[in-house]
């Protein structure tokens, strides 16, 4: 009886004790960085692993199409300090008498630091380095065949009910053998605003350029979005992708989500009730 009474007391504490720590953890909050060009200044909250993912239909010029999924897994390591791992995910590739091309896009390793908050006009500041693997296929027109290399600095700031973000990019890109080899140099910028509405609604703007090289003409382009959030750790997105210049697609069309997968790990607690007995 005694030890079934001990055993009960014991489970009871136990639940106590995880309710405890439950509560003292801050709820999992997502930091959307799709559906837009632009990134945040903002990393993602420390201990927390993020998935974001999408699928977008891009209608090209002389009646060419690419399917995509964008896809981009964030760990947030410490505070202000997140890595990133992403990907175009599943390519399809279609144009008029030519055979179509399926397959998966490059991938990329990043890592983001988030260095000043509230300076320079009140705004975040952040750096974000960016290698790209590659691992589509060439051949198949999935991918150039070059790693490339993305140094980008951030700058976020809200302004009350609405939030912008002014990125500037500049890519070390480099050249398949048919090109010569080597890299190429491309900048890029992009700004982007958003507006919270009343409830769980938000909608965004965005005018982004990329530069010509050798590979590509001349991107500019406007994004126009929807986003839905119903809890602090999900938010879902939709929205057309206009292309403004040749270099551009005519345009996109796409939708995903951005969700708080959990806590891939817990920091240590010190016990604020544990006495250390007197020499």
């Amino acid at each position: 009886m005694r030890r079934a009474l001990l055993a009960v007391m014991f489970v009871g504490m136990t639940a106590t004790v995880g309710r405890t720590a439950a509560a003292q953890e801050p709820p999992i909050s997502v930091n959307p960085n799709r559906p837009t060009f632009a990134t945040p200044a903002l990393t993602t909250q420390p201990d927390v692993a993020e998935l974001e993912f999408g699928v977008q239909q891009s209608y090209l010029h002389q009646e060419t199409t690419a399917f995509s999924s964008p896809t981009l897994l964030k760990l947030g390591v410490e505070r202000d300090f997140e890595l990133r791992v992403s990907t175009n995910g599943f390519l399809h590739l279609a144009q008029p008498g030519a055979a179509s091309a399926s397959g998966f896009a490059d991938f990329a390793l990043g890592a983001q630091w988030c260095f000043a908050h509230q300076t320079l006009f009140g705004a975040d500041l952040a750096f974000q380095l960016t290698h790209k693997f590659a691992t589509a296929s060439a051949e198949e027109g999935l991918g150039s065949g070059a790693a490339d290399t993305t140094l980008a600095l951030f700058w976020s700031r809200d302004f009350g009910v609405n939030h912008v973000d002014i990125n500037f990019l500049h890519t070390w890109l480099g050249l398949p053998s048919a090109n010569g080899g080597g890299t190429t140099h491309q900048p890029a910028a992009t700004i982007s605003v958003s507006h919270k509405l009343t409830g769980p609604w938000s909608f965004g703007g965005e005018l982004y350029g990329i530069g010509g090289t050798a590979l590509n003409g001349r991107v500019v382009s406007n994004l126009w979005y929807v986003a839905y959030q119903p809890s602090s750790r999900l938010v879902l997105d939709s929205g057309v992708d206009i292309g403004l210049t040749r270099g551009a697609q005519r345009y996109s069309i796409f939708a995903g989500l951005t969700y708080g997968l959990g806590r891939f790990r817990k920091a240590p607690r010190l016990d604020a009730r544990r006495v250390e007995p007197s020499p």
